[in-house]
């Protein structure tokens, strides 16, 4: 079968790590491409502390440019709110059909987010999850809270150089502190073009 990857994320900002993540994820499962999903309003977040839709988005799209196997979708700004995880799954099940095996590329701590927040909307076997986290997280706590059902689907990757985080790039910037080499070099200069994630 083929293999297609979804990264989903808020990525307010997309940083570094989230790229190494999903080339990690690309190799470790011979993925033949991976699809960037931009949450337009994730449920589990307010909207007033992420940076508007279309910023992100773009901060995407600058970021993957140079990766061939890597793409961008705005598939989740056609639904509008709120935007869950399992109608985009099934919405990309739909599209590319029987032949394509579905992965999932979100962090661990999201995995519950997921499954707790979609209303069954994500369901035992829609897809197979690849929970990336840095080498020596403690996944116990997670992992016992996963529901036994769920296990057979979902896979923790291990990924050096995650350790960064969206919300250290935001303090950094707000403390007008240098990002450079933690963010693409386009996205450090999009943000400060725009003056996002400061006060």
């Amino acid at each position: 079968m083929h293999k297609l990857g979804i990264m989903g994320g808020s990525f307010d900002p997309i940083h570094l790590g989230h790229i190494y993540a999903a080339e990690s994820a690309r190799m470790e499962f011979s993925l033949e491409e991976v699809i960037f999903v931009t949450a337009y309003c994730p449920p589990h977040k307010s909207m007033d502390d992420l940076a508007p839709a279309q910023h992100r988005v773009t901060l995407v799209e600058l970021a993957i440019q140079d990766y061939p196997f890597f793409q961008s979708s705005r598939i989740e700004f056609e639904r509008g709110c709120y935007s869950y995880a399992g109608d985009t799954i099934n919405a990309f099940k739909n599209k590319y059909g029987k032949d394509w095996q579905i992965f999932f590329i979100t962090g661990l701590d999201a995995i519950l987010n997921i499954i707790n927040w979609d209303n069954a909307r994500t369901y035992p076997g829609i897809c197979n999850f690849i929970a990336v986290v840095r080498p020596g997280y403690d996944v116990n706590y997670i992992r016992h809270n996963i529901p036994d059902e769920f296990r057979p689907y979902i896979t923790i990757l291990e990924v050096p150089g995650t350790a960064v985080s969206s919300t250290q790039i935001r303090e950094l910037v707000k403390r007008n502190e240098s990002i450079t080499g933690l963010v693409a070099v386009e996205v450090e200069e999009y943000i400060n073009r725009y003056s996002l994630y400061r006060d």
